[in-house]
């Protein structure tokens, strides 16, 4: 597995990484020498004595691999080879490709230019239900946004594959939004110019599609397509503003991580924002003290954008979120206590109470459950974010 080891030059440090576990370290510029002399088939002694002359004191040659080994860097993994010369590593690098950069450039520039030049196509919340009745209104939603979901993340993980790199997709919850996430951890096998494709290519393929559903709507009458391209139009646009919320750890902070070579940014805010509230701990202070200065710096620069940033999704979760859920309740049993289970209005009320209404009670409570984990953490000074 040693030869297999990856090295990335980043900063002053190289990122050593296993393509089969997905598993990355930083080490100094002589942990990179005495890997790429192993991996020239040096002997551990010769390596150690090519590193005590480079740093002029005796280097622990074994104790190094063993650290290599105890972060999983040696491990057998779970034997997922590259995807090089795969269907699809050459379908990623056909849809990631120069010219279908410059195509998803031009699509961005024309849904932005149609939005602001054309009033009738912009979004209102009113566009959320083409249907009559709220369950097909629900599963028009759902179909569409699982949809879009996919094509999102499936963007991530096929731009990911033009390099080469396997990723997985997984669903998780950002603050109180449940949505799926493709793991890019591998991305740290390439140089940091390499990973903005696989970062950007969700936001690329969501503004792709807002233009060509702009432009279709605009070519088509009047009718259940458009209605159902105006539904898919909202959800393409929030979704593309939401990518903003970088207090989330959306797509873009994951760029501005990249882009700033911060590695620890989310913890070393949360050590600076705990300290700023007298409230920091012991993980805290060490937190801070082991951080780079320079990422201190990025860290107290990005609580600028976290703390408005979450002050206005809470609100946004008690003014709207919030009261919107018992009025949803209250159109789906409406027709229930009115004629009980005997009508098909009736069933549908019922059908979408369980389709909608229980996994947004769940998907709310288990945020504000997590909201409360962090905000006592804040207050008595626990571990670090």
């Amino acid at each position: 597995m040693l030869t297999q080891l990856t090295l990335v030059r980043d900063g002053e440090n190289y990122v050593v990484g296993s393509p089969h576990t997905a598993a990355y370290v930083e080490v100094p510029e002589i942990g990179a020498r005495i890997i790429e002399w192993l991996q020239d088939g040096a002997s551990v002694a010769e390596a150690g004595r090519r590193a005590a002359d480079l740093a002029g004191e005796p280097v622990d040659v074994e104790d190094f691999m063993q650290t290599l080994a105890d972060e999983g860097l040696l491990a057998e993994g779970d034997g997922a080879a590259p995807l090089t010369g795969t269907l699809r590593q050459r379908a990623g690098a056909a849809l990631f490709g120069r010219i279908a950069w410059s195509a998803y450039a031009v699509l961005a520039l024309t849904a932005a230019v149609l939005l602001v030049a054309v009033p009738a196509l912009r979004p209102t919340f009113r566009d959320a239900f083409p249907f009559d009745t709220q369950l097909l209104n629900i599963v028009a939603a759902s179909v569409l946004g699982m949809l879009a979901v996919a094509a999102h993340e499936g963007a991530h993980v096929l731009a990911t594959a033009a390099l080469g790199l396997r990723s997985r997709l997984s669903v998780s919850r950002r603050l109180y939004f449940v949505t799926f996430q493709a793991d890019l951890t591998r991305l740290w096998s390439v140089p940091r110019r390499a990973r903005y494709g696989p970062l950007l290519a969700g936001m690329a393929w969501d503004a792709a599609i807002l233009s060509v559903a702009l432009l279709v709507q605009v070519a088509v009458p009047d009718g259940l397509v458009v209605r159902l391209l105006r539904a898919l139009i909202v959800l393409q646009f929030t979704a593309l503003v939401a990518q903003a919320m970088v207090f989330v750890r959306t797509d873009i902070y994951a760029l501005l991580v990249n882009a700033t070579g911060c590695k620890t940014l989310w913890a070393t805010k949360g050590a600076l924002l705990r300290r700023y509230l007298r409230r920091a701990g012991p993980d805290d202070r060490r937190q801070l003290a082991e951080a780079d200065p320079r990422e201190v710096v990025w860290a107290r620069r990005y609580l600028w954008l976290y703390v408005p940033g979450t002050a206005v999704a809470l609100y946004y979760l008690g003014m709207f979120v919030l009261p919107a859920l018992p009025h949803l309740v209250g159109l789906c049993i409406a027709p229930i206590r009115a004629d009980g289970l005997t009508t098909l209005a009736a069933w549908e009320g019922l059908a979408a109470l369980a389709v909608a209404a229980l996994p947004s009670a769940l998907a709310i409570a288990g945020a504000v459950r997590g909201a409360w984990r962090v905000l006592f953490r804040a207050i008595s000074g626990g571990a670090s974010a």
